[in-house]
């Protein structure tokens, strides 16, 4: 309606489209309660409706008195929607390029988050997406996009799940000196939530997309972990000879032949490996 007033929304080209292109970082994520770190398990609770209250009571006594955490990136999990404003999943900096057609999201520490928001776009997937779909619009130099088709999912870290429902509202203001984008967000729940939640995070440009030495660290989860849950129900990490560990840099698909297949198999001198 804002936008309306304004007489647009606006239709950017490339000429008129705002440059935000660049390497941010997020400002103060500690203190947002979403990042999870200065948030009273109580206060939270009291904004879930009981079917996601007893989720979170679970989850909180299992990590604790039972020590089984089943934390998404410890065992390569799906990152899920929420988990681009936790702390256990984002960390890094976001890489934002645009175009008049898109502006697109990107990072990640445990997996890649990429987000992309569609310009003037409806939404139109038929499947809940674990990023959601979204699409936007601008008000001048405003950004503004709603998500939807969210797959519900879990922040894990001792904190919530939430429900295929979830939709959000953002804006993203960049500041006079355009040196900051201020990110505001609504999150709308109602399986989940009691009410509509709100944060509001400041990234700060760190860099130009030109800069010759940044480069973002695509992530293959299973590379990095290797923890699964053990016969007692707890986290464990294999290693090195286990049943089930996996060498991703010893050719592992030839290790699954050898295992299960080429036992007894003859092979002559001039094809073994030296």
């Amino acid at each position: 309606a804002k936008a309306k007033e304004h007489g647009g929304p606006t239709k950017h080209t490339r000429a008129t489209l705002p440059n935000w292109d660049g390497h941010y970082r997020r400002l103060n994520p500690e203190e947002q309660w979403v990042w999870g770190r200065n948030l009273q398990t109580a206060t939270m609770l009291s904004l879930l409706t009981p079917e996601y209250r007893k989720r979170m009571v679970q989850q909180n006594y299992h990590e604790v008195v039972n020590n089984s955490p089943q934390w998404d990136a410890s065992f390569c999990y799906p990152e899920g929607f929420m988990r681009w404003w936790a702390e256990a999943s984002l960390g890094g900096d976001i890489e934002v390029t645009m175009t008049p057609d898109q502006v697109q999201f990107l990072s990640g520490i445990a997996d890649n988050f990429l987000r992309r928001v569609l310009i003037g776009r409806q939404h139109v997937m038929k499947v809940p997406q674990w990023y959601g779909e979204t699409v936007g619009f601008w008000d001048g130099n405003t950004l503004i996009a709603w998500t939807a088709n969210v797959q519900g999912w879990t922040l894990s870290h001792s904190m919530f799940e939430f429900s295929n429902d979830m939709e959000t509202i953002e804006t993203f203001t960049p500041s006079a000196d355009g040196k900051t984008i201020t990110v505001d967000t609504t999150f709308y729940d109602p399986q989940a939530f009691t009410r509509p939640l709100h944060t509001v995070t400041p990234w700060q440009l760190r860099s130009p997309l030109s800069d010759p030495d940044w480069r973002f660290n695509f992530v293959e989860c299973r590379v990095q972990s290797t923890i699964v849950n053990g016969p007692d129900g707890r986290p464990t990490e294999l290693i090195p000879g286990e049943p089930g560990f996996i060498d991703y840099f010893g050719r592992p698909w030839a290790q699954n032949w050898e295992e299960h297949f080429e036992k007894g198999w003859q092979i002559p001198e001039k094809f073994k490996e030296q």
